[in-house]
């Protein structure tokens, strides 16, 4: 009884030591919660946020949002571990330090234009009419910030100075509008609130890229846009005329501990939102790899080549952690179980003849005492020792399995036949003739 209390607490504790090895080792469980960064309030990933966070939480996936100043900032706290998911602009990532990387991409869910407003005459030769104007150049840690002032510095424009201001979306907005500044650069979907209001303003031009393919060369996150007249708004007819615009892809990038499960539903979600695709979009083209300019996420590659695991097709997200969560659990458990019982009974017979065998062992040893008995007293002594014995393989069959309890009977018989051989000694012996 004790050896198999035994063998039962072996498994239990290995069972401990698989199961807990496989929780830290082997993917943890599909989280219920997320914190997804987006950007500036009422800018494209603001509303776009909002709506990943309705799709998510229908299929049991909570979203914090948490709004920023924008891309340069999301890639920060994604570093600092304070959000899991954010919205980046293609461009951005080679200023975080992200020397260890940790940080992975998803996937590039649409184009956000380059739209660069300015007051005063219409003009068309690019950043010559950037010159020496108050310009606006994106929040502070904003993508927008970033893009703007790479490109004046290609074209050799100042990047720093006194001219250029970093104000949020909203802020350069009114500030144009009021004429406080003489230009704004937005980097954003056309949905934008801020680049629709001024698209209507009579007073306020876009500028358009002639050089777009020399852009684009040298700065090879912009891929050029041409808008036909009229496809922005078609009542309005804006814009009056076709115009060229540069744009980075909008990216979602994770922590590369981001389990694979919640990589696979916020991809599901980005196909429903963007892959109908838009008025700058065809339908189809996003999500994509295409222009993620961060190490893919394994999972993504996965999602993006092939498209959702079987699992993830069949099972919402709720009943998809349940199954991942048994499977954590189960798979140690048939890993140890299974051989267990497979080979619960050949380890059964080997205790079992080994201990038939100890008790044989005894049993010759007592016959052979038998045998080289000289005197009654010796017999008498063997005879104790064989009672004993017998006592102890009675005790046997009621501890060893059913295959052995014939062995034990043998066993029985056998201490039976020695002890009767020794009783009918010690009776010759003691009726023997006392010698004259």
């Amino acid at each position: 009884m004790r050896g198999r209390l035994a063998l039962w607490a072996v498994a239990a504790v290995l069972t401990v030591a698989v199961v807990g090895l496989s929780l830290r080792y082997v993917d943890p469980f599909p989280p219920t919660r997320i914190v997804l960064a987006t950007g500036q309030l009422g800018g494209a990933y603001d509303d776009f946020g909002r709506e990943y966070q309705r799709r998510l939480a229908r299929e049991g996936l909570r979203v914090e949002l948490r709004r920023t100043a924008g891309s340069i900032e999301n890639l920060e706290r994604l570093l600092k571990g304070e959000v899991d998911v954010a919205f980046v602009q293609g461009g951005t990532y080679p200023l975080a330090k992200d020397v260890d990387g940790r940080l992975r991409g998803m996937a590039a869910v649409y184009r956000e234009p380059l739209w660069i407003f300015y007051r005063g005459k219409p003009v068309s030769d690019d950043f010559g009419a950037l010159a020496g104007r108050r310009i606006a150049v994106g929040a502070p840690g904003s993508g927008t910030e970033a893009v703007a002032r790479a490109l004046l510095e290609g074209v050799g424009l100042p990047a720093t100075g006194p001219n250029l201001l970093s104000l949020p979306a909203l802020e350069a907005r009114e500030r144009l509008e009021r004429g406080a500044i003489d230009a704004a650069f937005f980097v954003s979907s056309y949905r934008d609130a801020n680049v629709a209001a001024l698209l209507h303003r009579p007073d306020v031009h876009l500028l358009g890229f002639r050089r777009d393919a020399a852009y684009s060369g040298n700065f090879r996150y912009l891929s050029a846009i041409r808008i036909p007249a009229g496809l922005l708004d078609i009542r309005a007819d804006l814009p009056r005329e076709p115009i060229t615009l540069l744009a980075p892809a909008a990216l979602l990038v994770c922590r590369e501990t981001l389990h694979p499960g919640a990589v696979e539903q916020i991809l599901s979600v980005a196909q429903a939102v963007h892959g109908t695709g838009s008025l700058l979009d065809p339908p189809g083209r996003f999500p994509t790899r295409d222009g993620v300019d961060v190490p893919l996420h394994d999972a993504a590659d996965s999602y993006l080549a092939r498209g959702e695991s079987f699992l993830s097709r069949v099972l919402p997200y709720w009943a998809l952690r349940w199954v991942i969560q048994l499977r954590v659990l189960l798979l140690p458990l048939i890993a140890i179980w299974v051989p267990l019982f497979k080979i619960l009974p050949w380890l059964l017979r080997w205790r079992g003849n080994r201990v038939l065998e100890r008790h044989y062992a005894l049993l010759r040893e007592a016959e052979a005492a038998v045998a080289g008995a000289a005197d009654p007293k010796a017999l008498r002594h063997e005879i104790t020792r064989l009672e004993f014995l017998r006592g102890q393989i009675e005790g046997l069959a009621r501890r060893l399995s059913l295959p052995h309890q014939r062995d034990v009977y043998h066993c029985r018989l056998h201490v039976a036949l020695v002890l009767d051989e020794a009783r009918d000694r010690l009776h010759r012996a003691e009726t023997a003739p006392t010698p004259p």
